[in-house]
């Protein structure tokens, strides 16, 4: 895994930098734009925080009064929707972002910023158990924007195909999220990424 950090890291500064080219030829409306839907990504993430730690309670009360499957799948539900908005804010990012033939790259890099800087800034600025679990999230975002990229730029691939393979990162987040709303948190609180 970390070799995969070190392009997340380059892709991560390449897309300030893009936001500066992008200044420069005069397109400052699709970098305020950017810099408007990055606030708005930051709040949606602490929203969704609060929506998960509600669903983690739901999860651990549901799992002491009805039993271990209905317990496991309100955690499923915890893990699942935190994901389900970061993928579909990444899917929005790359449709929206990437509207200017004339510079893919540059769009492409902003786009990528825009869609994965909430997540990755949320990751960092989480304090205690829940960083650990923002942060395999922000990963998976990284690896699921990776393929949307490929998917629907280079393969111009249908939204029937290119929804299961972005899931395809969400797994490794999603379980633990699962597991961290219907299980022993004590059992996962080493979890560092």
């Amino acid at each position: 895994m970390g070799v995969v950090t070190v392009p997340m890291a380059v892709l991560s500064v390449a897309s300030a930098g893009s936001g500066f080219f992008l200044l420069g030829t005069g397109s400052w409306q699709i970098v305020l734009s950017g810099v408007i839907a990055c606030l708005v990504g930051l709040i949606i993430a602490c929203l969704i925080e609060l929506v998960v730690a509600v669903l983690d309670a739901i999860a651990l009360a549901t799992l002491s009064r009805a039993g271990r499957p209905a317990g496991r799948a309100v955690g499923v539900i915890s893990g699942l929707v935190p994901m389900l908005v970061i993928l579909a804010w990444g899917y929005a990012t790359l449709l929206r972002g990437m509207h200017d033939p004339a510079q893919p790259l540059a769009l492409w890099l902003w786009s990528y910023g825009v869609a994965l800087g909430p997540w990755t800034i949320f990751a960092l600025s989480v304090g205690g158990e829940r960083r650990s679990l923002c942060g395999i999230r922000a990963y998976a975002a990284h690896l699921a924007y990776w393929l949307l990229s490929a998917l629907v730029l280079i393969v111009h691939a249908p939204l029937v195909v290119i929804i299961p393979i972005m899931f395809l990162p969400a797994i490794l987040p999603v379980t633990v999220g699962a597991l961290l709303a219907a299980a022993d948190r004590e059992a996962l609180r080493n979890v560092r990424i």
